[in-house]
Parts: C-alpha cells; structure tokens; sequence
C-alpha cells in the first residue's frame, strides 16, 4: 500500500468471474458487480484505471519493476522481475478471485504511469488495495491520491466493501501522512517485520491501518476535486 505498493503480444488469461461464482461470497457481495468489476474501467480527474492485461507488460513496466527507487516501498525485490517472471506474477493476479488489477494511464498524456490493485475478501466484506506509480515525473501528491480515490469509490459505492485495510512501512513518511488525510485509522505495529533497503540489512516496521465505509463517507467530500466530472468530458 502507499505509492508504490503495487506493481506484450500474450493471450490475455481467463478472468477471475467464473471462479468467484464458484467460491463462497459472503452477504457484503452481488455476485453479477463482482464479475463486472473485472472488466470496469475507473476514472479520476486526470487518469484512466483500465483492465490490467498481459500486453501491458512492455519496456516501460520491466523498467519500473526493476528501478530501485520506484519498488523502494514494496515488496517487489523479493521477486522474480524478469519479463517471464512479471508474466507470470499478472496471469496469477488475473486468476485470483476478488482480486482487481488495472493499468494507471493519463488520460490527456495517453501514457500508462502505473498501476492500481483491490485484493477483496469475498468473505468478509472487507479489502485490501495497493498502487505503483512507476513514471517519476507523475510523483506528485494529487497523482497518488487519483490512483485510490475511484478504487475506493468503487470497492465501497458498488462492490459492497464496508472496511478498507493495509500496510505500510512506518518510514515511508508520505504514505502515511495521505493516509491520515483519508482518515484511515492506526491499527497495529508489525515490529521489525521485513527487511528493507538495498541490500536488505534494515529492519523495518509495518504500520497497519484500516478505513470503514462510514468514516469514508465523512471524508469522501474532500476529494471532489480530484473526481472524473462527466459534465466536463461530454
């Protein structure tokens, strides 16, 4: 979770709707908007969250996937980031039930900046959501914030959702400073549960917070300015 939680020319895999039909889900859930939500797009001011497919693995996400500073804050190292190894970590995510990637593009640069995941326990009614903002020049607080506002939106307004929950590393100073401007909440410390840094020496604790749908929709108001207005893309 925070900026950079989360991460051509293949068959896109079957999605993740038949097999949610196939698992149980819980009272939160329809089950008809949970197998549309894979093939959903959502919009904010300035950015496209499109379907993730596997032709969305180009020069560009290797290059992200494999910058120091970009994964800094995720999990990523620990993976394999070759072109085959990125291959097969998307055809996982697209199988998964309850689990929802996109590609980030900006709409009026027409160029895929990132990307933008919900991971929904059909269960519980609860998810957890990650995004990657892997071009450099979009690092910037209003960028960031886009990338979630319609995911939450989305995982609270249609899916059914009724708590949002995530992790992040307790130095990663603007992840948390955005998240307590949404009112997510300090739910516990991990102590000293990963490893960080670049040769992996660092041991670093994961601060875990959570958001009800009531506190979002509190909060939600604020970040009108940062939604896709329909009047002004008619």
């Amino acid at each position: 979770m925070g900026r950079h939680d989360l991460a051509g020319g293949l068959k896109q895999p079957a999605t993740n709707v038949s097999e949610e039909r196939q698992i149980k889900i819980g009272p939160d859930f329809d089950a008809e908007k949970l197998a549309a939500a894979a093939d959903k797009t959502l919009r904010s001011r300035d950015l496209d969250l499109r379907p993730f497919k596997l032709d969305d693995i180009d020069s560009a996400y290797e290059r992200w996937m494999n910058d120091e500073e970009v994964v800094r804050f995720t999990r990523i190292p620990a993976y394999d980031t070759s072109y085959d190894g990125l291959v097969a970590y998307a055809e996982r995510v697209l199988n998964t039930p309850g689990t929802y990637f996109w590609s980030v593009t900006h709409r009026e640069d027409r160029r895929a900046i990132g990307t933008a995941k919900l991971v929904v326990s059909l269960e519980h009614g609860i998810a957890n959501w990650g995004y990657l903002i892997g071009e450099r020049d979009y690092w910037r607080d209003s960028i960031s914030l886009q990338a979630q506002v319609p995911v939450f939106d989305y995982a609270f307004d249609d899916l059914g959702v009724r708590k949002m929950y995530g992790g992040t590393d307790s130095d990663h100073v603007k992840s948390r400073f955005n998240l307590a401007r949404m009112k997510f909440r300090k739910e516990g410390v991990f102590r000293e549960h990963f490893r960080g840094g670049a040769d992996g020496a660092k041991l670093v604790d994961l601060v875990y917070y959570g958001l009800l749908i009531s506190e979002w929709q509190e909060v939600s108001g604020q970040f009108d300015y940062l939604r896709y207005r329909h009047d002004e893309h008619a």
